[in-house]
């Protein structure tokens, strides 16, 4: 059975009904009751549910991190304890610190853990809500679903924005209702009515790639641990193929052995490289074995993998030529790169002289490309031969 996981952040715009001397406005009263009665009826449909809840008014606050523990964020939602915790104070800048706040907090739940759905539920007494391009596209690159819904006595003519499926109430019954069934909204195919509609933006013009953004870097192993992994009697192995020797590039554990920066898990750069082309997930990143973290590893890795994987026996791809092209030191990104023959990281031209693979744009030092062409003239990384 595909279990029911889901992250919700809602975001509460206070920034009209706090500011008000009369801060026990019916409105906000209202909105409350419609926020307790869709936790509630969450809690009941969901095997799991984690809740985060934010206020945004002068300044974005939080009132709680993401948790399970639905009996405290009903509690806080009573008046007294939400007027005395929760009043924002100061400047700001509001709905898209809020809405980066929320994002960050999924984020990080993204980054730790797969298999839960991440939502944003946004509840204003403004009917017209815009959400800039870049909240748009983070919200898109990350996956996650955003439900804006308005709440107001006043009728006002809702102007149609692009991408914008917000629905708007102006009776009490009728937004009490439409939080009820917003709860119910994964089996949206049965209800007709559809009071709500679920925001995914589609990622039209990609300029960032979000995901790969959150995702961790494989960390270099300590002295400590390298050492253990050089030793014979050692039982440590790689946690994807399950050996010391990659299968792939058939190098040692000692030389191309990677850690999760999360939890330690040991494994083979190529292995991961490997996993991280087959992930359904996103491509180019995957998931810890041991920890579930999201995790990244070098480009040119993956671009000698997928040389390797589409290369085909013609007489074409026996005669693939490269060219291993010299590095400006004022061109080389100052980022962490690998040299793919010692395994170290570049640290910068003014180190070691490096060049560059013209096919699968592996880093290479220039000692190290000497030592490989006394074994072979061709890249480690893709096979071209080295002209």
């Amino acid at each position: 059975m595909k279990e029911n996981l889901e992250n919700w952040v809602i975001v509460l715009d206070c920034t009209k009904s706090m500011n008000k001397e009369d801060f026990q406005t019916k409105e906000f009263q209202i909105e409350l009751n419609g926020l307790k009665i869709f936790i509630e009826e969450k809690n009941k449909t969901l095997q799991k549910i984690k809740i985060s809840l934010l206020v945004y008014s002068k300044k974005v606050f939080v009132v709680s991190e993401l948790t399970d523990d639905i009996p405290f964020i009903i509690n806080f939602l009573s008046k007294k304890k939400f007027k005395k915790n929760c009043t924002p104070t100061g400047p700001t800048d509001i709905l898209d610190n809020a809405l980066i706040k929320a994002i960050d907090i999924l984020a990080h739940q993204i980054q730790n853990i797969s298999g839960f759905k991440n939502c944003i539920l946004l509840i204003s007494d403004y009917p017209n809500i815009e959400i800039s391009d870049n909240i748009k596209d983070r919200i898109a690159g990350l996956k996650i679903s955003i439900n804006i819904i308005t709440f107001s006595h006043k009728k006002n003519i809702i102007s149609k924005k692009e991408n914008s499926k917000a629905q708007h109430f102006t009776t009490k019954q009728g937004f009490l209702d439409g939080m009820k069934k917003l709860a119910y909204l994964e089996t949206k195919e049965k209800n007709t009515a559809q009071h709500f509609s679920e925001l995914m933006l589609e990622h039209k013009n990609k300029k960032h790639d979000f995901m790969e953004e959150i995702a961790l870097k494989l960390r270099y192993p300590t002295l400590e641990e390298l050492i253990k992994f050089n030793k014979k009697s050692s039982k440590i192995q790689c946690q994807i193929c399950f050996s010391k020797k990659s299968s792939i590039k058939n190098y040692s554990l000692f030389k191309t052995g990677r850690l999760c920066s999360h939890c330690g898990t040991p494994m083979h750069l190529y292995c991961a490289g490997s996993w991280a082309l087959k992930s359904s997930e996103h491509k180019g990143l995957f998931r810890c074995p041991y920890c579930y973290t999201l995790l990244k590893i070098p480009v040119a890795i993956l671009n000698g993998l997928r040389k390797k994987n589409n290369e085909k026996k013609t007489l074409e791809s026996k005669k693939l030529y490269v060219k291993m092209i010299v590095i400006k030191p004022e061109k080389l990104e100052q980022k962490n790169k690998d040299c793919l023959y010692c395994f170290k990281p570049i640290k910068g031209a003014h180190f070691q002289k490096t060049l560059q693979c013209s096919n699968c744009k592996a880093y290479f030092h220039k000692k190290c490309l000497e030592e490989m062409y006394k074994v072979d003239k061709k890249c480690l990384n893709c096979g071209g031969l080295i002209i």
